[in-house]
């Protein structure tokens, strides 16, 4: 009798013992292994699924960097004339990117002077302009499509000023280069040099030369496109930074290039008025790689060529439009354009190149690839 007394209260404990058991199956107590840690977002079963963003973000963050994003990141962050705030989504999209081609990254031989074309048939023709350099294919390239709604304003801003740009100079040399007609003023001395300053520039650029880039015709020709619109020329002010000894040795350095674009249109009142002087001088180099010297009776200032410095403009950090495609300038583009007339146009149609008429010598729009471009 007491033996079944004794199994019936032991009976009757295991059931009280699995009662008290049961409702603690429903409590959401966390199993401290080696997978909670991993994940720290993990619920018990008895809960309804949960949720998955912990595992979508992951995915979706940001990826290591690649040895040549990295170094072109550091490249535009060394430049002293530009400073380009932080922008956590442009890092993200810019990290997420494919690796350049391993292609353009082979080290290859200098090529020869004027191994490059503007049609895209050859096989220097502009999308393959990394053989001629390597560079050619760098991330900060130009020329880019000019977007007023897109551009940063500058409200607090320091006014561009050219000093000098009334300052005759001895001679002036005119080339057919084979590529373009550029100008090179050359000076009695140093301080006769017009000095570009302000604006986004911290420190004075001297000037250099000038050169111009054109169409077949007057619905295509500049190498910029502002607001989605090409213009019938483009002129290049070109400026190297008076640190340097040279535009040589400036042109090598991330701050050493400013250059100064301005569109030309064309003006509709009178085709036979000849509004700038100084293209009758293109005459003289018709023919690939000729040149003529203007004398110094007959020499022109840079203000017969721009007039005034007071337009609004875009500027951005980009690199030179030829071979070799150097990252180191600081653009300056002008929103106003200045005027050309068809019969002055006609002047730049009928010089040579190596290949035939010198037209169409101007670069296809590059890709942005997240740089800022400030509108002054």
């Amino acid at each position: 009798m007491q033996l079944l007394k004794w199994h019936g209260q032991l009976i009757l404990l295991n059931f009280l013992m699995f009662m008290s058991w049961r409702p603690c199956r429903g409590l959401n107590v966390p199993s401290y292994d080696s997978n909670y840690r991993a994940n720290p977002t993990r619920r018990s079963a008895v809960f309804a699924q949960p949720s998955s963003y912990y595992d979508q973000y992951a995915a979706a963050g940001p990826k290591p960097l690649t040895a040549d994003q990295r170094r072109a990141k550091l490249t535009a962050l060394s430049n002293p004339d530009f400073y380009f705030p932080a922008d956590p989504e442009a890092d993200l999209a810019e990290a997420n990117e494919p690796a350049p081609a391993l292609e353009r990254q082979r080290p290859r031989p200098a090529p020869a002077a004027g191994s490059f074309s503007y049609n895209e048939k050859d096989k220097n023709g502009p999308s393959h302009w990394y053989r001629v350099d390597a560079r050619c294919g760098g991330r900060y390239q130009s020329p880019i499509l000019l977007n007023t709604s897109s551009a940063l304003l500058v409200n607090r801003k320091r006014p561009l000023r050219l000093d000098g740009q009334t300052n005759l100079p001895q001679t002036i040399l005119l080339q057919n280069d084979g590529h373009s007609a550029k100008f090179t003023y050359n000076w009695r001395t140093g301080a006769d040099r017009p000095v570009l300053r302000g604006g986004p520039l911290k420190t004075k650029y001297l000037f250099d030369q000038f050169h111009f880039h054109w169409g077949v015709n007057s619905t295509v020709g500049s190498e910029h496109v502002y607001d989605y619109q090409r213009y019938p020329m483009e002129i290049h002010l070109v400026f190297y930074n008076g640190l340097y000894e040279s535009f040589a040795a400036a042109r090598e350095q991330v701050d050493g290039i400013a250059v100064v674009g301005l569109f030309y249109e064309i003006y509709d009142h009178s085709v036979d008025e000849q509004l700038n002087t100084w293209t009758r001088f293109l005459r003289n180099v018709v023919e690939p790689n000729s040149q003529y010297t203007i004398e110094f009776i007959d020499t022109f200032p840079l203000y017969e060529v721009i007039g005034d410095v007071e337009w609004p403009y875009f500027s951005y950090e980009g690199s030179l439009t030829t071979p070799p495609c150097l990252e180191t300038v600081t653009w300056i583009v002008a929103t106003k354009p200045l005027l050309v007339t068809e019969k002055e146009m006609k002047q730049f149609r009928r010089l040579q190149s190596p290949t035939g008429l010198m037209v169409n010598n101007y670069r296809p729009v590059q890709k942005l690839n997240h740089r800022r471009v400030f509108l002054y």
